[in-house]
């Protein structure tokens, strides 16, 4: 993380202005800079909230004392910064040590996946999620004693152990979901204007922040990143979210340029489109024992376009819309 990123950050920590990703980025950045284990010096909780408080009131001033100066000494933030990352080390310590995990837990696992591979993950309390390509996560290895929280980017189907008593969480960019036990699919790739949340079974909350959305199932809510809105509507074939992490892939009236991108993303293939063809509406599927290279055959054929092949690369071109 650059170092004027860093400080935004901390900045918005203090003055309670961080989103729940942006508190979890700070976290984990804190935590991949700790290459000692870190014993706590404190007798008990008690004793570790006394000095938490004594900490926060001493920060609380610092912070007063240079909103005085206006700013133009800038860098004490490099001390805040040091302090406030204490505190939230002290404010944790307790949380992951009575959840039965080890200083080691606390630097977070990352699971990432790159350009047509898909993974499965199982964490610690049983839930099942299915990545796919160009996909990350980051969770813990064990979780808290009051929610069960990761950090996402990509597409992938989740599959969440039941546990009323402790929430999941999962955070996206700005927006999180909640659910207590449910099957869903989340698409948020960074490099897309909108996070498109599908819920097949459960009961999942949507929040951006401003925006508190619950959604049912056979629902999904469709989140713009650049407005921060979100749209809310039924799914036309839930089947086909599910059918993705088998390898099965329907496109119901996408866009043949999306389309070609999904295929190239989950197959690490090389297809083109040029010409109006690519904003032509496909309405097609490619099954698991299909190759992309028949993939692809078969939907220039339906958008009667021609395929052209050049070293690696598939170039479909001409043809229409129908």
């Amino acid at each position: 993380m650059e170092d004027r990123n860093t400080n935004d950050l901390i900045k918005k920590y203090i003055e309670d202005t961080a989103t729940p990703a942006e508190k979890d980025e700070l976290m984990h950045w804190y935590h991949s800079q700790v290459t000692e284990t870190i014993e706590s010096p404190y007798q008990n909780e008690q004793e570790e909230a006394g000095a938490q408080k004594k900490m926060l009131g001493n920060l609380l001033a610092t912070i007063h004392t240079v909103k005085q100066v206006n700013n133009r000494r800038k860098y004490i933030w490099y001390n805040i910064a040091a302090a406030i990352l204490v505190l939230i080390t002290i404010a944790g310590f307790f949380k992951w040590r009575s959840a039965g995990t080890t200083n080691n837990n606390l630097a977070a696992n990352i699971i990432t996946t790159r350009r047509g591979e898909h993974k499965k993950v199982t964490l610690s309390d049983g839930s099942v999620i299915w990545l796919s390509a160009e996909s990350s996560i980051s969770y813990p290895s064990a979780f808290s004693v009051t929610t069960r929280e990761i950090s996402f980017e990509g597409e992938a189907f989740f599959d969440i152990a039941k546990d009323k008593a402790h929430p999941f969480i999962i955070h996206s960019g700005k927006t999180s979901v909640k659910v207590l036990g449910t099957t869903f699919n989340i698409n948020s790739y960074k490099d897309h204007q909108t996070t498109v949340v599908s819920l097949i079974t459960g009961k999942v909350a949507f929040s951006d922040g401003k925006i508190q959305q619950q959604l049912l199932p056979g629902y999904k809510i469709t989140y713009s990143k650049t407005a921060g809105e979100a749209k809310v509507e039924r799914i036309a074939n839930t089947e086909s979210i599910t059918a993705r992490r088998e390898g099965r892939y329907e496109y119901k009236n996408v866009r043949v340029e999306d389309v070609i991108e999904d295929i190239n993303r989950n197959f690490d293939t090389r297809i083109k489109v040029e010409g109006a063809v690519k904003n032509c509406l496909f309405y097609g599927r490619m099954n698991a024992d299909e190759s992309p290279e028949q993939f692809v055959k078969k939907l220039a054929k339906i958008m009667n376009a021609t395929v052209l092949k050049t070293n690696n690369t598939y170039i479909i071109k001409g043809g229409g819309c129908i």
